[in-house]
């Protein structure tokens, strides 16, 4: 059990630092971020691209893993100081 929360905390880490990146590059490079449909509409009307995906990658399996790791093992030194 403490692996699966571990793991669904992660995800969300994951998801809110996504967002958080995404819509930083969108806004440093002059655009405007779309909550509804997640564009960057850029001034000049075009969609603007995130350039820096295999990075991205790297980035969220790294946090993925230290998180996980660090809310399952808390999780589990909770439960074993409860049951002594």
């Amino acid at each position: 059990m403490p692996t699966f929360v571990g793991v669904f905390v992660s995800l969300l880490v994951i998801g809110l630092l996504h967002r958080f990146i995404v819509v930083d590059d969108c806004v440093d490079n002059g655009g405007v971020f779309n909550y509804e449909n997640n564009t960057c509409l850029l001034a000049n009307g075009q969609l603007h691209e995130f350039s820096l995906v295999s990075m991205l990658i790297l980035l969220y399996a790294v946090v993925g893993f230290l998180v996980s790791y660090f809310v399952a093992t808390t999780i589990r030194k909770y439960l074993k100081s409860k049951a002594k």
